[in-house]
């Protein structure tokens, strides 16, 4: 079961983003532009200040029954955008000394919806009903410091 922290409005941009139950997580709804048969979705703008660096991105499809695994990533930050889709986020606090160690975060989305996997905290992404299509945006690309790995999603520590 997923609790959702409550939608928060911020005084800046007036866009809704979530109060987090794990330190350093951020969760906010794209917004988006149409005009003219046109459809942009705003990502990541530089202002965000979500990625101190930028090392790749990708597009991605998810088809729903894969098995899936968390990525603990040692000093990449991961930031996500479900363009369509449902799908599951998992987010699994394992760093040391961090305010939320040991907190697990689960959150259903089904709307286009950015996400931040902070590096030390296990990060997943499962479709739930059909494909579901994400960017992905890391500063680092993968498998570039021996840290990195993979664990279950269902690992508990």
């Amino acid at each position: 079961m997923s609790i959702q922290p409550p939608l928060l409005k911020s005084q800046e941009n007036n866009a809704l983003t979530i109060k987090q139950p794990i330190h350093d997580l951020y969760i906010r709804e794209l917004t988006m532009e149409e005009t003219d048969g046109l459809t942009k979705f705003h990502v990541l703008r530089d202002e965000d200040h979500l990625l101190r660096r930028f090392g790749q991105v990708q597009v991605i499809r998810k088809s729903p029954g894969r098995s899936e695994t968390l990525c603990l990533r040692d000093v990449a930050d991961e930031v996500w955008a479900l363009l369509e889709g449902q799908v599951e986020f998992a987010w699994h606090d394992l760093r040391q000394g961090s305010p939320s160690q040991g907190h697990w975060h689960h959150l259903h989305a089904e709307t286009p919806t950015l996400v931040l996997a902070p590096f030390g905290v296990a990060f997943g992404c499962r479709a739930l009903e059909d494909s579901a299509f994400l960017i992905r945006l890391s500063t680092h690309a993968e498998g570039e410091h021996a840290g990195d790995r993979e664990i279950p999603w269902e690992f508990e520590a």
